[in-house]
């Protein structure tokens, strides 16, 4: 039996509910082919060319809309000014509105999104003082519209003289969001605390601002507070005890969550996988990836983005390459975990290649990218090619050095024994050097017995500067050491005269690993 009208706009309604727009689409190329005009499923079809800023295709839908006559309908027009917006055409969405001859409350504000979330909020406090009726929607838009593009001051005066009966739990939130995001964390607690009553948003907005900040402790009590908790709430603390370093908590949380019957989705694995990476934990991010397996979760781009950085961060570079390159779309972070994971762990020629990929391809590379890529060429040794990265950099891609971009090729030349060219560069750059550009030099400095750079440098920096009182022993033993081998006894007593008395002890190496560490068995590919 074929499907019918019905049976067609459930399935697209279903993909989009399931987070598959692409699906949607494909199927509806697949009802057209069939000569099936269904002009109901437009407004569905719209949203999904919106969420994935389709205009091409958005404008396919609009041009069969006016051919099949239907381009009249409300549905179909204010869904025409949502997608033109979200696809960054407002000039469009706003002549659809102007030519529409009917207009509810609800396309009246998703011409007001739309403007605000184009960065155009006088355009959007034009449409709103028009609006012949105004909702709770409309008032929180506006809000949010304003917080968003940085004029926290009028998203609150717009809150404060908002009616009693439009302040809604959802204004609330969006106010409260406002301030976190620009870090004022005690006025949204304020806030927060005076609200008539909260929704799961709310209290996970307030819980990533604490996170953000670094403050965990506070974050975790106001979770505790929470009185019936969900899975944004839960993703909300694993992902900000992830983003903090707090690995360990991650997984225990993970593990209470599911224990209290929630089923992980994709931003809980992410998160996961994320504290995986760091740890360096093998096992325990395999045992990630069997979750996803069992529970079912399709993997996004996050999640794939995770994986790749997991697998090559814990130096299983087998399993994320074949992870990446299975992958059916790569974004700038998945390519800049696979070339630094092939950097950190010696690979530098297939980082090197792998790069040249990505130039090729329609991703461009940014700051993060070229990091990943001198490190590569520093401890691959290949100096003509890293400054010729270098200046690709800037020449190409008109990206702006940063100092840690110097320090890699300060580090390429030092390693290189080319140290004249190391200080050269040094003394060029347009910021002040810091302790670990100059460190990396005086490294180079020991490992090539060049005492007479040291010299150049102290010239640069006093030793009390450069040897802060941190507690680091390091810099006062490197300082000594290329002294002691170039057999400047005199000055390596004078370092280590200094370390007495400072009260700075050289501390021993050590070392952790991790034990337990097994299974070598390849990672499960969809």
């Amino acid at each position: 039996m074929a499907p019918t009208h019905g049976s067609w706009s459930h399935l697209i309604k279903k993909h989009l509910s399931q987070g598959a727009p692409e699906e949607a689409l494909l199927l509806y190329i697949q009802i057209r082919c069939k000569g099936i005009h269904h002009y109901g499923v437009i407004p569905l079809l719209l949203k999904a060319c919106g969420s994935l800023s389709m205009l091409h295709h958005g404008k396919a839908l609009h041009a069969e809309s006016i051919k099949i006559g239907v381009d009249s309908d409300v549905r179909i027009g204010t869904s025409l000014v949502s997608m033109y917006s979200k696809c960054r055409d407002i000039v469009c969405s706003r002549r659809v509105f102007d030519e529409m001859p009917d207009r509810n409350v609800v396309t009246w504000n998703a011409m007001i999104g739309g403007y605000s979330r184009n960065g155009d909020m006088g355009s959007a406090s034009f449409i709103f003082e028009r609006m012949p009726e105004k909702t709770e929607v409309t008032w929180a838009e506006m809000i949010d519209g304003f917080a968003r593009n940085g004029d926290i001051v009028a998203a609150r005066r717009l809150f404060d003289c908002s009616p009693h009966e439009m302040r809604n739990v959802v204004t609330w939130t969006v106010m409260i969001d406002g301030y976190v995001r620009i870090g004022q964390l005690e006025t949204a607690r304020q806030l927060f605390e005076e609200m008539p009553q909260r929704n799961c948003y709310s209290w996970s907005s307030i819980i990533a601002g604490y996170c953000k900040k670094g403050n965990v402790k506070e974050a975790r009590e106001i979770f505790d507070r929470i009185p019936v908790k969900n899975l944004v709430n839960w993703n909300s603390l694993i992902a900000g005890y992830a983003q903090n370093g707090y690995c360990e908590e991650a997984l225990e949380a993970l593990a209470k969550m599911q224990a209290e019957g929630f089923k992980p989705d994709e931003v809980t694995v992410a998160s996961a996988l994320s504290a995986c990476a760091q740890m360096g934990s093998l096992d325990y991010g395999k045992e990630i990836q069997n979750l996803i397996n069992c529970s079912n979760i399709k993997p996004n781009q996050f999640v794939f983005n995770a994986l790749v950085d997991m697998y090559a961060k814990c130096g299983d570079l087998h399993n994320a390459r074949m992870i990446f390159e299975r992958m059916p779309q790569r974004n700038v972070v998945c390519w800049n975990a696979m070339i630094s994971g092939l950097a950190i762990h010696g690979r530098s020629e297939e980082a090197l290649d792998l790069f040249g990929r990505m130039e090729e391809s329609s991703q461009k590379p940014n700051e993060v990218t070229f990091l990943s890529v001198l490190f590569a060429c520093a401890h691959g040794g290949f100096v003509k090619k890293g400054l010729e990265i270098f200046s690709k950099m800037k020449e190409e891609y008109g990206l702006v050095p940063g100092i840690e971009h110097y320090g890699c090729l300060v580090d390429l030349l030092g390693r290189a024994g080319r140290l004249n060219e190391a200080y050269g560069l040094i003394k060029s750059m347009p910021m002040k050097p810091n302790d670990v550009i100059w460190g990396a030099l005086l490294g180079a400095c020991r490992i090539h017995l060049d005492a007479e750079m040291v010299e150049c440098v102290e010239k640069d920096i006093e030793i009390s500067e450069f040897v802060k009182d941190t507690g680091d022993d390091a810099r006062y033993v490197l300082l000594s050491n290329i002294y002691a081998a170039s057999e400047r006894w005199e000055k390596a007593e004078k370092i280590r005269m200094a370390m007495v008395e400072k009260g700075v002890r050289k501390m021993p190496g050590y070392s952790s690993i991790m034990l337990g560490s097994s299974s070598s068995k390849d990672a499960w590919m969809y």
